[in-house]
C-alpha cells in the first residue's frame, strides 16, 4: 500500500467551510448544519490515519 499524502488531513478544514457555505441556504436548523460540516471536514482526518496504520502495518 502507498504511503498516505501528507496534505491529506490538511483538506479537512476547507471541506468543512466549502460544505458549511453550499448546505447553509438549504439546511434550516443550525446544528444540523455544524454537524454536517464537522463530519464531512473529520473525513479526511479520519482517513489519513486510517491509511496511515494500513501502510504501516504492510
Amino acid at each position: 500500500m502507498p504511503k498516505p499524502p501528507a496534505w491529506l488531513p490538511f483538506l479537512g478544514p476547507i471541506l468543512a467551510g466549502v460544505t458549511a457555505g453550499l448546505a447553509a441556504p438549504h439546511v434550516p436548523n443550525l446544528w444540523l448544519l455544524v454537524a454536517l460540516a464537522t463530519a464531512v471536514g473529520l473525513t479526511p482526518v479520519v482517513g489519513y490515519q486510517i491509511w496511515k496504520r494500513l501502510h504501516h502495518r504492510g
